[in-house]
């Protein structure tokens, strides 16, 4: 009789898309008898035990979240169980120390599931601050310190082949109104993740937090699709959660009131749906056919998007004009060195 225990760790997981990911990562794997009758082969006798690895920065808020899903434990299996690791993407030590207590806490046989890159967001940064590792925090919180958790996994071999890994993409990646005009050069790249591109000849600082937010999650999709070629017994994809209520986006800090709300407004305008239909994009990716749901047909490495506007349908962003760059393989590779030289800051 094979016996499995799977895995699952997401980033964010205290509040919003994070923590709902949690929740519906929790209620896929029910291995009670069906009816009052006998546990099939199906799925007793294959899953002994669900782990889901919370990683956040705050361990109050954590340990809340924690108490939230325990307390609606009859609506999962018994098998659940959820454990907070410390984890804040813009910081390399706190990075470091989540793959070392990720890779110690599962046992040899086992691997990571499924990795949910959801931590970031607009952040509380409003001028294109540094971290020590030479990136702006924006590049750090959403792409660079997922980027050392993925490769310090994948050293460790808790993520192989099997794994699924899912970084948090978003429309704002193909440029809004305008597409983005990616680059062909190294530079390009690397001065969005240092923030030289937002600086005037006069070293005037242009930066906005909607800038940054477009050209980082646009760099995520094209890194995703860089690893997927080089990682092919890994499961990478880049996907959008849409425009989704209720996930405190546009209140981290990095807006003035005034623009704050003026942004909300055009969100409201454009459309949302709920966290629900949010984080359950990133499960119906993270989460294979064979452990119950559908669907899925996107192959490794693709950016999936809203089909139109910011809800509804999904599709790949290379069949959307300002999404063909994405499908192309020497920015894709442009900006994996980019992201790599700053992998051992």
């Amino acid at each position: 009789m094979q016996t499995k225990h799977y895995y699952y760790a997401v980033t964010g997981a205290n509040a919003g898309l994070g923590l709902e990911s949690v929740r519906q990562l929790a209620s896929l794997h029910d291995v009670r008898p069906r009816n009052g009758g006998t546990c099939s082969n199906e799925y007793a006798t294959a899953i002994i035990g669900v782990t889901i690895f919370l990683l956040c920065r705050n361990p109050v808020s954590a340990q809340q979240a924690i108490d939230s899903l325990t307390a609606s434990k009859n609506e999962y299996p018994t098998n659940v169980s959820f454990t907070y690791v410390p984890f804040d993407s813009s910081d390399r030590s706190s990075v470091k120390t989540a793959i070392e207590t990720l890779s110690q806490s599962i046992t040899d046989r086992y691997i990571i599931n499924g990795l949910l890159l959801n931590a970031g967001g607009f952040t509380s940064d409003r001028n294109g601050t540094l971290t020590k590792s030479g990136t702006t925090i924006i590049a750090e919180t959403n792409l660079i310190g997922h980027a050392v958790l993925v490769d310090g996994l994948i050293q460790s071999k808790k993520l192989q082949q099997g794994s699924r890994v899912i970084f948090s993409g978003s429309e704002a990646g193909m440029g809004e109104p305008f597409a983005i005009k990616w680059g062909n050069d190294l530079d390009y790249y690397i001065n969005i993740l240092t923030g030289k591109a937002y600086k005037t000849k006069k070293n005037k600082n242009k930066y906005t937090p909607q800038d940054g937010y477009g050209h980082i999650k646009g760099m995520i999709a094209f890194y995703t699709a860089a690893m997927a070629r080089r990682h092919g017994d890994i499961y990478f994809a880049a996907v959008s959660p849409g425009s989704t209520k209720d996930t405190y986006l546009m209140d981290q800090g990095s807006f003035p009131n005034a623009l704050k709300y003026v942004f909300k407004g055009i969100i409201c305008l454009s459309g949302q749906h709920g966290v629900d239909v949010g984080a359950g994009r990133y499960i119906d990716a993270l989460v294979d056919n064979n452990g119950g749901r559908d669907g899925w047909g996107y192959e490794s490495g693709t950016f999936v998007c809203s089909k139109k506007g910011y809800i509804g349908e999904v599709c790949d962003a290379t069949e959307l004009k300002k999404g063909k760059p994405f499908g192309e393989q020497s920015k894709q590779d442009l900006l994996y060195e980019a992201v790599q030289s700053f992998m051992l800051r």
